[in-house]
């Protein structure tokens, strides 16, 4: 492109809303459907425990299957995102994500369980989370932290609208209606939203934002402080999947998320049942659920937005250890008020490790390969929500408590924080 077309390009860009917006607002509505039910998927455990008498070990192993289907497909989906775009693979989400919740409505077996809400929610899961978040670094260059930031709030969002609803579906009906909610939002948002994904700006004749600034060395020198990698690497510093699997930077991160994770979404998961055992009544740890759910948001947007400032290294470190401190405090938790000073920082550092993981993997590989190297990093990392939350129910069903659960969580996430602060940028 000319330089002369470049300009042309940049003042038609002033004169109407960037597209990029465009595609972020589709993708956070897609993401808030699908990120909600996962933070909302402890409300399910006592109930469907309770009626069809399985144990909570069984109940997790299904989010654990979850997961592991999702890491399986992710590798593919981050395949297919970089060949065909996230429109067609987020259509196949919403559908896989809609069959899998109304089949969920239906069980009676264990099997059934693990193959609507496991196994065909996690493959719905892949497809959009991959394509989504590897998407949303193709349109930025500048802004890139606030615009994960505001996809990932969109699960937050969620979170906190869907959790009081699907507990309130659960009190007034049971808890298969709940399930039939959830397909139905499934379908009716995730599918007409997706209409709207474009791959990258060039499909549209535009530029990524902020690809016309010429970043002065003094700008340079701070992106280059702040994070792991840097935001302007040109085309020669693109890694391709191959080149990144090379890299000591890729396993050590990984590691890191596989750490993170498991703490977290231990605690995510078991905390509503925990709560409750302790003798906090259903209701307040469904509202308190709710309220992580909501901090969880405020985290994403503003831990988001933030990186564009301190860097993505400063950020993810804070995240880590406000997290990890909140599972020390989980362990004590046996009152209202306790429940509700434990999910306000959680929910915040939880939302705020997560849109920190595709802007570390875009800013030490770039973007050109992002959605392959995305995919197989979240198939790798998925072991860890995958095992964390299963993990939790099977000690509370030896021990009958999560107090050694919550204390391993805790410890993993500060291995994980030392690692993000060994963390350096491939050389290629």
């Amino acid at each position: 492109m000319t330089k002369s077309s470049t300009n042309a390009v940049a003042a038609a860009d002033e004169q109407r809303i960037f597209y990029g917006w465009i595609v972020v607002i589709a993708a956070t509505c897609i993401y808030a459907i699908s990120a909600g039910q996962i933070v909302s998927f402890g409300i399910f455990v006592k109930p469907m425990a309770k009626e069809l008498g399985w144990s909570r070990a069984s109940l997790t192993g299904a989010f654990g299957l979850y997961i592991l289907a999702m890491s399986l497909f992710s590798f593919v989906s981050g395949i297919l995102v970089d060949r065909v775009g996230p429109r067609l693979l987020n259509i196949v989400a919403g559908l896989a994500l809609g069959l899998g919740f109304f089949l969920s409505s239906r069980v009676h077996a264990p099997w059934h369980f693990y193959f609507s809400y496991g196994l065909l929610g996690g493959l719905g899961f892949s497809f959009l989370f991959v394509s989504l978040s590897s998407t949303i670094p193709r349109w930025f260059i500048e802004k890139r932290g606030l615009a994960l930031g505001i996809l990932f709030a969109g699960g937050g969002f969620g979170g906190l609208v869907i959790s009081p609803l699907l507990q309130s579906l659960i009190d007034r009906y049971d808890w298969r209606v709940a399930f039939l909610v959830l397909a139905a939002l499934a379908c009716c948002i995730i599918l007409p939203a997706a209409l709207f994904l474009k791959k990258e700006p060039k499909d549209m004749g535009l530029l990524p934002l902020g690809q016309n600034k010429a970043a002065s060395p003094t700008e340079r020198k701070g992106e280059g402080e702040k994070s792991p990698g840097s935001d302007t690497r040109g085309p020669g510093r693109d890694y391709t999947l191959g080149e990144a699997l090379k890299t000591g930077s890729f396993w050590m991160f990984a590691v890191t998320i596989v750490l993170a994770l498991l703490g977290v979404m231990m605690a995510q998961v078991n905390m509503v049942p925990h709560a409750t055992d302790k003798g906090v009544p259903a209701a307040t740890a469904a509202v308190a659920l709710g309220l992580a759910a909501a901090f969880n948001a405020l985290g994403r947007l503003v831990m988001g937005a933030a990186s564009d400032k301190i860097g993505t290294k400063r950020s993810l470190c804070s995240c880590l250890l406000i997290a990890a401190c909140t599972l020390f405090w989980l362990i004590v938790v046996n009152k209202s008020w306790m429940m509700f000073l434990f999910v306000i920082p959680f929910g915040f550092a939880y939302g705020g490790l997560v849109p920190q993981i595709p802007r570390v993997i875009s800013e030490l590989f770039g973007v050109k390969s992002v959605g392959s190297i995305l995919g197989l990093f979240t198939s790798l990392t998925a072991l860890g929500p995958a095992f964390g939350p299963v993990l939790g129910g099977v000690i509370f069903d030896r021990t009958g408590g999560y107090y050694l659960a919550f204390l391993l969580g805790a410890v993993g996430i500060l291995i994980a924080f030392i690692l993000v602060l060994l963390l350096k940028n491939p050389k290629k």
